[in-house]
């Protein structure tokens, strides 16, 4: 890719292999490699068919946008509109557009962001969308492909890093080994290796390798990045917004969140909300700045008592009280 103007590349490209799996080895050999003094970076890219259009009046109706959107592109597959919850016949002021291919959607993205094109003397915001039905979780995602930590389950509770990283070493340079501290009352059963390449992690989780540190068999996967768990801000009845929490225990310090499982085992949730403690619930609470917060609390517990308000009568304050002061109270 080359500058408009200076006609110097940009310090990135695109190939296009012939089957998918072949440029996937292409990344795991190319990847953090040196090349003339630069670190090359390797992911998979996916041609773009998909536009984003925010900032559209709510008043025009799904024809008049579909006039606007068709007159300015060829190509036009799909044009999903949402309609307000509370007036349908209103749209919510966004929509996605999908196009036949990559030319004719980056066509319709410089023609509808154009300074001089306006709807009802409103300013379209035009961006990428990424492919309907497409996952971070994918095996195939640039962040996935860039993974060089496999998660290590039933770890011995005393065992060293020390012990960890020499059973490991053999397939390449382990750069750290993470033993998070135990949750209270539980013992800690897993640990992350990082490697210095993600083909020493890629050896490590064969299937035919097998690991044992005193007696007992370990289980390992790859470990999933922190992007393949979004937090969710939904409200649930009966509890509090789904805001993350941090991890119960405290352990902050590993650059993974939600940890891929494995074949027969569960992994825990290090960042994310994750499951609460057993025999604890969330509890409403008003805090002194008048906001509402939410508590751990065990079941049968006495709330917290909210917070004094300006004239009550408490600790003396009321009629009779030392230091009182009589104020009129219409109700």
């Amino acid at each position: 890719m080359k500058d408009k103007e200076t006609k110097e590349n940009k310090g990135f490209a695109f190939v296009t292999f012939t089957a998918k799996d072949v440029a996937q080895s292409a990344i795991e050999e190319l990847h953090d490699k040196d090349y003339k003094g630069r670190t090359l970076r390797c992911s998979l890219s996916q041609a773009k068919h998909r536009l984003f259009v925010g900032n559209v009046p709510k008043g025009l109706s799904e024809a008049e946008l579909t006039s606007i959107i068709k007159g300015k592109g060829p190509g036009v597959v799909n044009i999903e509109m949402f309609k307000d919850l509370h007036d349908p016949s209103r749209n919510r002021g966004f929509l996605f557009v999908e196009y036949y291919n990559h030319a004719c959607a980056d066509y319709a993205r410089q023609k509808l962001s154009s300074p001089d094109f306006k709807v009802d003397g409103s300013q379209l915001t035009v961006s990428w969308a990424e492919p309907k039905g497409s996952t971070s979780s994918s095996d195939s995602s640039s962040s996935a492909a860039q993974v060089k930590t496999i998660y290590v389950k039933n770890l011995p509770e005393n065992v060293s890093k020390e012990k960890v990283k020499d059973l490991f070493e053999v397939h390449g340079e382990v750069t750290k080994v993470v033993l998070p501290p135990a949750k209270a009352g539980h013992k800690r059963d897993f640990g992350f290796v990082h490697f210095a390449e993600r083909s020493s992690a890629l050896k490590a989780v064969k299937g035919s390798e097998k690991y044992e540190i005193d007696g007992q068999a370990l289980e390992v996967s790859m470990a999933k990045p922190l992007g393949d768990k979004k937090p969710d801000h939904s409200f649930k009845p009966g509890g509090g917004p789904n805001y993350p929490l941090p991890p119960y225990g405290g352990y902050m310090g590993d650059p993974y969140g939600a940890y891929g499982g494995g074949p027969g085992f569960n992994q825990p949730m290090i960042y994310g909300r994750g499951p609460a403690p057993a025999g604890m619930r969330m509890v409403p609470m008003v805090l002194p700045d008048g906001r509402l917060g939410y508590v751990l609390q065990q079941p049968g517990g006495m709330p917290p008592p909210p917070p004094p308000r300006r004239g009550d009568r408490r600790d003396g304050g009321g009629r009779g009280g030392e230091g009182s002061h009589r104020r009129y109270r219409p109700y």
